[in-house]
């Protein structure tokens, strides 16, 4: 069968590695405290013998972060030579793993084509399969946090432009948490899609070993599942068909979707249509075109699996794109992949949707999702093109702004059911992006084991509650949009683009100022008399050397 892409954790738990005593004392080296209050356990992702000495405060539950889609740092390496003419200059310059998903560097001119074909994945129609794209590829800092800290991490700004948990990270820390020992990130090659990720090995067998280790090194405390937008599908869909209950029981301490995107999302529509240049203006980069990520997403398998769906008894049937003579609902999307030539794409789509679920997870759940902000609901397009973004608009429902409140509250119907076990806060006013830094406070509270004092603050019922949009102080400036809201990174592509130029210029001007200089000198002594006196300068000169060694000067 075809070889699927390569996808390795890499940069996991920092950590002295240690001799390997044997399988058989894995388990008692676990239970062993080591010095300096350390103890000695199995690496959850190089299965090494490692030592662990700052842990972090004891009185304090794991927490492990899983990011959405976009949100998990991806490296690549080319392990041979590549046909693509695109990638000439990458196969120059970058002959070790380099950053995938994302570099700005990567879409200057001339580096478009080559990411356009590095990141892209390629789908056999007959087997239902990804091929090997000849591209390896593996997650930054699995089991740390520097994966899932931004995506792009190159500049503070840059990192601030592109956040994912930088500031949960930045909070936890403050309490007392530690990277690696009791804070872990969970990065995901989001690409691929559930098939993958349930695979032996796969992203969810990681993330399994990586909630039981870490649950063993921290004395048996459970872990908390801290997910943010399509990594809280990602995670349900992990706690309600990876595991058992008698685990979850064991290793689980709660479950925390932020901004959850239980019912898709039309933004993922929008990505495989029409394109959406992530943070980009493409206007001031004319060498980028909207189409270039339209034609990359529509190779992801995890984009096809957030595509708009119905939800039984909560979300039902509706029109998600429209033209003026043809319309298609949630439930007629492969039928609509079909009729605009995407058939590759509804392949994909096929193989993803069954593995959705919206049941309630069985452990205890704090769910913080965003409200009250003018969300896209339709693709309403002016023309018959799907294709072109100059012709789309929206019919626009409630939501965070990127997904409507009916794919975000799913947690409501687990809350009325069960109000114990699950407890919903809903964000006035908050976007995608800003839920997640909203419900930070909550994240530590849970954390800190008193959260149930904070939600007796808020309005609503006993499960269900609600927060108004906090008043800025007087004086503050509102922070800069996040990368996914705005076009925050034109200016970098812009700077790095200049850069390159200029080294461009200087790799081609350099060889031709050296050969002139040579040739000058050549001729200079080709010349006839010049070559000669030249010659009977030097002599003089190396005559003149000789006598000042036999008299060196005296130094007063």
């Amino acid at each position: 069968p075809a070889a699927a892409p390569a996808v390795s954790p890499a940069g996991s738990m920092s950590a002295r590695k240690v001799a390997h005593p044997g399988a058989a004392a894995c388990t008692l080296l676990a239970l062993l405290h080591a010095a300096e209050g350390g103890i000695t356990v199995e690496d959850p992702t190089t299965h090494e013998i490692v030592e662990r000495h700052d842990m972090g405060d004891p009185h304090l539950p794991p927490v492990v972060l899983v990011p959405g889609i976009g949100g998990s740092r991806i490296q690549a390496r080319i392990p041979g030579h590549r046909s693509d003419w695109e990638c000439l200059v990458q196969q120059f310059f970058q002959k070790d793993w380099f950053d995938l998903w994302f570099d700005v560097t990567e879409i200057i001119p001339g580096s478009v084509g080559c990411f356009q074909a590095n990141v892209e994945l390629k789908w056999d129609v007959w087997r239902h399969e990804y091929l090997d794209n000849g591209v390896q590829t593996r997650l930054v800092d699995f089991g740390d946090v520097d994966g899932v800290r931004c995506v792009v991490p190159a500049m503070e700004s840059t990192c601030t432009l592109t956040e994912v948990f930088s500031k949960l990270v930045y909070k936890l820390e403050q309490m007392g948490y530690v990277a690696g020992s009791n804070l872990h990130g969970a990065p995901y090659d989001w690409r691929t899609g559930p098939a993958y990720w349930m695979k032996p090995g796969g992203a969810f067998s990681q993330l399994k070993r990586l909630v039981e280790q870490t649950v063993q090194l921290n004395s048996g405390r459970k872990a908390v599942l801290v997910a943010a937008s399509e990594g809280a599908p990602y995670t349900l869909w992990f706690l309600n068909n990876y595991v058992t209950p008698d685990w979850k029981e064991q290793f689980i301490d709660s479950f925390v979707p932020i901004a959850g995107s239980f019912g898709g999302s039309i933004q993922s529509l929008r990505m495989i249509l029409a394109g959406y240049l992530w943070g980009i203006n493409s206007q001031s980069l004319p060498w980028i075109d909207a189409s270039i990520l339209a034609e990359v997403s529509r190779t992801f398998g995890g984009v096809t699996w957030a595509l708009p769906q119905t939800i039984p008894g909560h979300l039902e049937d509706w029109t998600v794109v429209e033209t003026p003579h043809r319309a298609w609902k949630a439930s007629e999307i492969t039928r609509m992949l079909h009729e605009v030539d995407l058939h590759v794409t509804a392949d994909i789509y096929n193989s993803t949707k069954r593995y959705r679920t919206y049941s309630a997870p069985g452990v205890r759940t704090y769910c913080f999702y965003g409200a009250g902000l003018p969300t896209p609901r339709t693709l309403q397009y002016r023309s018959e093109d799907v294709y072109d973004p100059a012709a789309l608009g929206y019919d626009e429902t409630d939501g965070d702004g990127a997904v409507m409140l009916d794919s975000l509250n799913l947690c409501d119907a687990w809350a009325e059911a069960d109000p114990e076990l699950y407890t919903v806060v809903r964000l006035t006013n908050a976007t995608h992006v800003g839920t997640i830094h909203r419900a930070e406070k909550y994240v530590q509270a849970i954390a800190a084991n008193n959260i149930t004092q904070m939600l007796r603050k808020l309005s609503g019922d006993f499960s269900i509650k609600a927060e108004d949009e906090p008043q800025m102080a007087p004086g503050a400036s509102p922070p800069p949009l996040h990368a996914t809201e705005g076009d925050g990174l034109t200016p970098y592509v812009q700077a790095a683009t200049a850069a390159a130029l200029v080294a461009s210029v200087i790799f081609l001007l350099a060889p031709l100022g050296l050969g002139f200089i040579a040739a000058k000198r050549v001729w200079s002594f080709a010349r006839p008399g010049v070559g000669a006196a030249a010659r009977r300068g030097a002599r003089t000169q190396q005559e003149d050397a000789a006598a000042a060694d036999r008299h060196p000067p005296v130094l007063l």
